[in-house]
């Protein structure tokens, strides 16, 4: 590995956990960002060197590795310095290979649950008296942080299918989670998404193993011939891993695990809602058992998980309003944390707040989108922010207007067009009463709604 590494978006999410665990391995860092955050302060402290402005002087000629992650593009002049002086440039995929190609790399891919999975497993092998190293893909409380390094030679790793970047983290064993219609900024088609899941399915050696969604048909398509060992999982009889007797109540979810008839894990207790986390504590089960991980950290980690950051979490307002902040950066998403709260809150009033981000993404979904809000009692909804390299003609292509007209048409339910995050707050302190549901939906900074609600209550 080089000594000396310079990140380009040392601050994000994708970066930060990895600069700091490089920290921890004792590689000198160095690293860009646009503006100050909490992780660029704390990387600052425990010895990083962080510049906040973009300039090709950043990048010295001593460096011998540069990173940058998929949003960054060539024109960026640390990109630019470091080809001039002829020093290596790789995406943060690529050297997430390399830092972890000496490990038992455990990959966690799908199209959604993949951030939750990977503090799962990682947590539960943690309380089984395994350390691994994890590179997460969202906040976890345990953790202090998206990443952890271990002393074991396992890693969990999140493997995203964005720009076929997954293709870099081929898993020892993986997991996957779900196959939907996704990223089709990259992919010509959904069609070019599953493809480029055979594709990742395929590149696993015959020794490797993948333990997968059985529920999920696009799964079963892109594995049906995979020469590696394939494990299936999920409420399907047909699955090896199966679950059954589940119980719902308005704080968990208890249910087992079986194979072949055979109990594997009996009363699993989750305090987080709905039918995706239970199955994203299956894979953990069923990938546990298969590799002969003890299980009972997974049920020391039900006890206390509340989930990852920024997906279903929930806060009180001072006045009595639930506030669930969740990431739901896709239509599936949004339905799944409804049925949460309907499971968590079935008679509460609920108010969603949904901050469209992409423009290509929303264009792509605008059908799909509609129909994800049935059942709110009412949505307020924002502009549309940019994102991750919208043209002009995706910008062109929709407006919150189209979004409102989609949801009132399919969801049958009244949205309100409202700007401001300061607005909205005005708006819901009007309109909301104590022990009323107010859910802050999508990637970007909604969930500064319920900062805006909770400072002149």
């Amino acid at each position: 590995m080089p000594k000396k590494i310079f990140f380009i978006g040392i601050g994000g999410k994708g970066l930060n956990g990895i600069a700091k665990i490089c920290l921890e391995k004792k590689y000198q860092v160095c690293g860009v960002d646009k503006k100050k955050s909490p992780e660029t302060v704390d990387l600052y402290k425990n010895g990083a060197q962080i510049f906040y402005e973009h300039k090709e002087t950043n990048v010295k000629s001593d460096t011998d590795i540069v990173v940058y992650s998929s949003i960054i593009n060539e024109e960026c002049p640390e990109i630019i310095a470091a080809k001039k002086m002829g020093i290596r440039i790789i995406k943060r995929a690529e050297f997430l290979k390399e830092l972890t190609v000496k490990d038992f790399r455990i990959s966690i891919s799908g199209s959604h649950g993949k951030s939750t999975t990977t503090a799962l497993l990682g947590l539960s092998m943690i309380n089984s008296g395994i350390d691994p190293t994890i590179f997460g893909g969202a906040y976890t409380k345990e953790l202090s942080g998206y990443n952890h390094l271990g002393k074991s030679i396992y890693s969990v790793v999140e493997a995203c299918e964005y720009d076929r970047s997954f293709f870099h983290l081929i898993g020892d064993a993986t997991i996957i989670t779900s196959i939907e219609k996704s990223h089709m900024e990259y992919y010509k088609d959904e069609d070019d998404m599953v493809g480029a899941f055979k594709e990742f399915v395929d590149l696993h050696p015959e020794n490797s193993i993948i333990v997968a969604n059985g529920d999920d048909i696009k799964i079963r398509q892109v594995t049906a011939n995979s020469e590696c060992h394939v494990v299936y999982f999920g409420f399907n009889e047909s699955n090896d891993y199966v679950i059954k007797d589940l119980v719902k109540d308005k704080n968990s979810s208890t249910f087992s695990v079986y194979n072949s008839g055979q109990k594997i894990i009996t009363d699993l207790k989750i305090n987080i809602p709905g039918d995706y986390n239970i199955l994203n504590f299956a894979s953990c089960v069923a990938f546990c058992d298969v590799l002969d991980i003890p299980i009972f950290g997974i049920r020391e980690t039900a006890k206390y998980f509340s989930g990852v950051g920024r997906r279903f979490e929930v806060h009180k307002a001072k006045t009595g309003q639930i506030f669930i902040d969740d990431f739901a950066h896709h239509p599936t998403q949004v339905k799944n944390l409804y049925k949460g709260i309907k499971q968590f809150y079935p008679d509460k009033k609920t108010y969603a707040v949904f901050e469209p981000r992409q423009y290509n993404l929303m264009n792509s979904f605008a059908k799909e989108y509609g129909s994800a809000f049935k059942g709110f009692d009412e949505v307020i909804l924002t502009d549309i922010v940019p994102a991750l390299g919208d043209t002009d003609n995706d910008i062109k292509s929709i407006n919150s207007k189209d979004i409102a007209e989609s949801i009132e048409r399919y969801s049958q339910t009244k949205v309100h067009l409202i700007k401001t995050y300061s607005e909205i707050s005005n708006y819901l302190k009007q309109k909301t009463r104590s022990g009323n549901v107010i859910t802050t939906i999508g990637a970007g900074d909604i969930y500064k709604v319920r900062e805006e609600f909770n400072k002149s209550v």
